[in-house]
């Protein structure tokens, strides 16, 4: 504890200069009212005490660590203390306080032990005074002042002089012990206040170095519009220099529009402001004063310049890829309706058919060329990125007589494609899109079996007569689907074929939801897939003539 105190140059010089002051006051006084014949005691102290100065300063200057000398001090003190007390009235005289005001220094100075140990060196330092004096060896000076003070009952001088030196001892011990306490704590928790001050210092200065590091540009703007700082990031997106930008800021274009657009006062958003060929995206946060209150804004600025261009390249070449893929797909559609005009034509071609056939033929080719040209409009519809609303009644048994005919024509001629369509049901919608769907269902089921020995694909329609709806599924007798796949199923561009452009379930599931449907997937990795669809069934009562139209 000493240590701390002995470190500190200037606490140790004032306890210095109190020593000289003490002694030299008492010095003064005991010429005064002594004389010159008995002060010249007080004269002799003062100069020992001038000369253990010198001795203390000359010694810490080369051994600044060492402690030693300021207990030597201390016992020095009590000495030249006890002489001055016993010549200016005895141990028991009033001037005895001083050896308190010893006791309470030392235990400033040198911590719980030195108080204790410097209050038993006063006492026995009294004790020495009351014995010389009861004994008779030290006689008191003979002045009108000591002997006013120094008046002790002759029949009671031993007991006084005990009982005097133990309260005295008693109650120095107890000085001792408390200032010293006292000084340990205060020196404890200024040590510890000091450690929270470096560290905040360090803090703050950290905090502002990283502020200043950021490649972000922070702007802190004051609630009634006047700037308060910016970090160097700032000052280059702004084009200011560190010297006088607070006024050259108010003529800057960002701050203008900061300020104009009435952002200044605002926390929590986001917004691009254009500067010249310059986007920079700018975050505004709230910061609050002592007293809990808003007092203005931080702008955090980030130069986008780049990374908006960059972003456009890449939105370019996304979309060409885009373009790419969907074509791709679209030729894919196409070929389905293709092929069965391929097959139509073909056996048209031979001639060998009465009327009744060549003319259903006739049909498909023509139905066929009519979805080719739907089947495009579909996919620039799909592109356009919105819901179509349907109000015309389409017939599932018309859409599935169609879709699978297409399929014994094209791609599922070597399948057992099973119907099961006890009743016509009528929905609104596009029967256009619902054969693309189901068509394209079809071909999904016929190429998860196209290894399989014998393939089956079983084609129901079910009605759910408490949610008014009516269900389309398509089972088949495949691989299965794998539950990994199953998450990414309908996700555009996803595909586990290797000639796959991943679009024909996207295109599924968009269908269903045109038509306001649901779509569920039941699949066992080698059991096969069912896949479920629900419709709303139209009114009761709306049936369809042989034209097609509502009857």
């Amino acid at each position: 504890m000493s240590r701390i105190f002995n470190t500190t140059i200037d606490r140790h010089a004032w306890f210095l200069i109190g020593r000289f002051i003490v002694f030299g006051l008492f010095a003064a006084l005991g010429i005064i009212f002594l004389g010159w014949k008995h002060g010249q005691i007080f004269l002799l102290i003062d100069i020992v005490v001038i000369i253990t100065i010198i001795l203390d300063v000359v010694y810490r200057k080369y051994n600044p660590e060492r402690e030693f000398l300021t207990w030597v001090l201390f016992w020095t003190d009590a000495v030249l203390a006890g002489i001055l007390i016993q010549f200016s009235g005895g141990f028991d005289g009033p001037f005895a306080i001083i050896f308190f005001l010893h006791t309470f220094i030392a235990g400033v100075y040198l911590g719980v032990k030195g108080g204790a140990v410097i209050a038993l060196s006063d006492t026995l330092v009294i004790s020495i005074l009351a014995y010389l004096t009861i004994a008779g060896f030290v006689p008191l000076p003979a002045s009108a002042l000591t002997k006013i003070l120094s008046k002790i009952p002759a029949n009671v001088s031993s007991q006084y002089a005990g009982l005097l030196v133990l309260i005295n001892g008693g109650l120095l011990l107890i000085t001792g012990l408390i200032s010293g306490y006292l000084s340990e704590h205060l020196i404890f928790h200024r040590g510890r206040a000091e450690v929270v001050s470096r560290e905040l210092s360090e803090a703050r200065a950290m905090s502002r170095e990283i502020l200043q590091s950021l490649s972000d540009g922070v702007l802190v703007i004051r609630s009634d519009g006047k700037p308060i700082a910016v970090n160097r990031a700032g000052l280059r997106i702004l084009g200011l220099s560190s010297s006088n930008w607070k006024r050259k800021i108010i003529e800057n274009d960002l701050f203008k529009q900061l300020t104009t657009k009435g952002v200044v006062g605002t926390a929590g958003e986001l917004q691009n402001i254009y500067i010249d060929d310059t986007i920079l995206l700018c975050k505004y946060g709230q910061f609050l004063d002592v007293a809990g209150n808003a007092a203005g804004i931080i702008v955090a600025m980030t130069d986008i310049t780049e990374t908006v261009r960059l972003r456009n390249m890449l939105q370019q070449q996304e979309k060409l890829a885009v373009v790419g893929r969907l074509s791709s797909t679209l030729a894919h559609e196409i070929r389905n309706p293709l092929a069965s005009m391929s097959g139509a034509a073909h056996i048209l071609s031979l001639g060998n058919l009465d009327w009744e056939k060549s003319n259903r033929m006739t049909k498909l080719i023509s139905r066929q060329v009519k979805r080719i040209s739907e089947i495009i409009e579909g996919y620039l519809e799909l592109t356009r990125e919105r819901k179509t609303d349907y109000t015309d009644p389409v017939s599932l048994q018309s859409v599935i007589t169609e879709s699978v005919e297409v399929a014994k024509q094209g791609f599922g001629w070597q399948m057992e494609i099973i119907t099961q369509v006890e009743v016509d049901y009528i929905i609104f919608g596009s029967q256009t899109r619902l054969v693309q769907l189901l068509t394209n269902l079809l071909r999904n089921s016929t190429e998860s079996i196209e290894n399989e020995n014998i393939g089956k694909i079983k084609v129901t329609i079910v009605a759910i007569p408490e949610h008014n709806a009516i269900e389309l599924v398509v089972s088949d007798n495949g691989s299965g689907i794998s539950d990994d796949v199953l998450t990414h199923l309908f996700e555009p561009f996803f595909t586990t074929k290797e000639t796959g452009t991943g679009l024909g379930l996207y295109v599924v599931k968009r269908i269903v939801d045109d038509h306001n449907g649901t779509l569920s997937i039941e699949s066992i990795p080698e059991g096969g897939t069912s896949i479920k669809i629900r419709f709303t069934q139209v009114p009761r009562g709306v049936t369809l003539d042989e034209s097609g139209d509502v009857d």
